[in-house]
């Protein structure tokens, strides 16, 4: 079975049976019946989706590891002030993540995690409340001042399969690389020896190598590449002569498309889309109006891998709460469906001590081109109560960014053969060992990327 086949196939029910089986814990359970169902004359859509059940129950427990006294413990080493009583109650509001596996619940390993996160959660608990992201303010405001900011940046990535857990054979490796897009450009290999890297345009940008192996290796660039910013406050300037970033394609008709299993336009999401459109007047207010209900009614929570998600399309409209690639999915369904053309880039977000997975919107507006919106750093800046930097973010990125992906659930180039660690999204880097038996999971595989530096241009 094609690994894309399997992951649009999630768009369909589970049989009744399995779902039961799988959400009261019997993950075993599960499993058997789905060999039972796969002995008999199937549905090829019905087949696949049986077959990625079985991997998605395979890699489930990963996720969920701890028990309740573990992850209480979990959650009194960031916050130590936190009771039974507030976890429980955090547990009924949807903060804590968990599952049923044998009859015993089991929290998602950064259920915790996203509790510190939360500036209203840590009051709650009696911790301090500290500044989040303000290194970004002198920044925004040098944008603002003189109506752009570019920076040469320099970064070295690294990808390769945890030591204890390589096997001898032959390997095809994938890492992020920086794709031409409206902000980045300039961009070279530095050093590294990759076997060939993606074209510039590719929708999910890599350099990759395909090596037989004898012994463990860790496989590395360094690159560069010039990220420009240019200022936009479209909801109160008046929209410039010339689109901000010309050299930018105009809108297609796949900017106002769904697509693949989980860019749907759903009954519950066209309705939000309407509702919260409804007497708008321009695309920007109704751009606005998206990303004001995305940074202030959806709180940001870590995920668990976006693969064991069922309707990931609506998991954050429904659920309100989604991490940055569920906030700018929601953003961009949302655009799309009010006619709206809205994109997807991810990549890397920056800082002088950190380099991390980040996701983000693009929206074209007429006159303004394309412009972006960063649902997860507004709904931040929102929590913490910076009206400047909330209002930034839309329309506007700091440009301590690499751009890999311009669209969601894109092939790499080349293809693996078998089911990615994450089929939707390329941020971390991607393992195939040719021929095993299973595909590599998050635990095996692993990386780095860090900063070299950066020169103000």
């Amino acid at each position: 079975m094609h690994p894309r086949a399997c992951v649009d196939s999630l768009s369909m029910p589970l049989p009744e049976d399995i779902l039961k089986r799988k959400w009261a814990g019997d993950l075993e359970g599960a499993i058997r019946a789905i060999d039972c169902r796969l002995k008999h004359e199937l549905p090829d859509a019905l087949r696949a989706r049986l077959e990625c059940e079985k991997e998605r129950i395979r890699r489930l427990p990963t996720q969920y590891p701890y028990t309740r006294e573990q992850a209480l413990e979990k959650l009194r080493e960031l916050v130590p002030s936190a009771t039974e009583e507030q976890f429980d109650l955090w547990e009924l509001e949807g903060r804590i993540d968990f599952i049923y596996i044998q009859g015993e619940k089991r929290y998602f390993i950064r259920a915790l995690r996203s509790i510190a996160l939360h500036p209203d959660l840590k009051r709650q608990a009696g911790r301090e409340v500290t500044p989040v992201n303000d290194w970004l303010d002198p920044m925004i405001h040098e944008i603002k001042e003189k109506g752009s900011l570019s920076r040469r940046i320099t970064m070295e990535a690294s990808v390769y399969v945890e030591k204890e857990d390589f096997v001898p054979g032959e390997y095809l490796l994938h890492l992020p690389f920086p794709a031409v897009s409206a902000q980045q450009s300039d961009i070279c290999l530095l050093s590294g020896d990759p076997d060939g890297i993606a074209p510039e345009d590719a929708p999910a940008r890599t350099v990759y190598w395909r090596r037989k192996l004898s012994a463990w290796q860790e496989f590395a660039v360094r690159y560069a590449y010039v990220s420009t910013i240019r200022y936009a406050d479209p909801l109160h300037q008046p929209r410039p002569a010339a689109p901000l970033y010309p050299n930018v394609a105009p809108p297609c008709a796949d900017d106002l498309a769904e697509f693949g299993a989980f860019m749907r336009f759903t009954p519950y999401l066209t309705s939000l889309s309407q509702e919260l459109a409804a007497g708008a007047t321009t695309d920007v207010d109704k751009a606005w109006r998206y990303y004001e209900f995305v940074t202030t009614k959806v709180d940001y929570s870590y995920m668990r891998d976006y693969f064991q998600i069922d309707h990931i399309n609506e998991f954050c409209a429904v659920n309100l709460r989604g991490d940055c690639g569920l906030q700018a999915l929601l953003f961009i369904l949302l655009c799309r469906i009010g006619g709206i053309p809205a994109r997807w880039q991810s990549g890397l977000s920056i800082s002088q001590d950190y380099a991390g997975s980040h996701d983000w919107a693009q929206f074209y507006v007429e006159g303004w081109g394309w412009l972006f919106a960063d649902c997860s750093y507004g709904g931040s800046a929102y929590r913490h109560g910076s009206n400047e930097r909330h209002q930034f973010f839309f329309g506007n990125l700091d440009p301590m960014r690499m751009v890999a992906n311009r669209t969601f659930q894109a092939e790499l180039t080349p293809e693996l053969s078998v089911l990615r660690v994450d089929p939707y999204d390329n941020q971390s880097g991607e393992v195939e060992c040719i021929g095993a038996a299973l595909p590599f999971t998050m635990r095996q595989l692993d990386g780095r990327a860090e900063l070299i530096g950066y020169e103000t241009l």
